[in-house]
Order: structure tokens, then C-alpha cells, then sequence
């Protein structure tokens, strides 16, 4: 195996760890005791935020490994 692949598979092992703890997670403590969500924009805008900056990173480290993989086949 080479580099590349290595990064591609890398990069695919870490976000399916990500999420499957986010699945995890999300169902667990989906009902805490007590405690209510933030009613605001704000904290649903930061949401959205923390869980598309992780895909945004994991994307953009495989899409150098993928356009290599492609032009070495293609």
C-alpha cells in the first residue's frame, strides 16, 4: 500500500470512529437530567458549526489522497 491509500483510509477510519461516538453520544445522553438545551440562535448556529468543522477537516485531508489515487489509475 502506498501513501496515499494510507491517508484515504485514514481519513475514512477516523470519521467513522467520529461518528459512531456522535451516534453514541447522541443517543446516551439525549435526555439529560434536568437540563435544557440553549433556546437561542446563537447556540444552535454553534452547533451546527462544531459538527461541520470535524467533516469539513476530515474532507479536506482526503481530497488531495483521492485526486492522487485517481490520477494514478485513470
Amino acid at each position: 500500500m502506498n501513501g496515499v491509500l494510507i491517508v484515504v483510509w485514514v481519513c475514512a477510519a477516523t470519521a467513522a470512529l467520529v461518528f459512531a461516538a456522535m451516534i453514541v453520544s447522541i443517543a446516551t445522553f439525549r435526555r439529560s437530567l434536568g437540563d435544557c438545551p440553549p433556546t437561542s440562535v446563537a447556540g444552535k448556529t454553534s452547533e451546527i458549526l462544531w459538527a461541520l468543522i470535524p467533516i469539513a477537516i476530515v474532507v479536506a485531508a482526503a481530497i488531495p489522497a483521492v485526486r492522487t489515487i485517481v490520477a494514478k489509475t485513470g
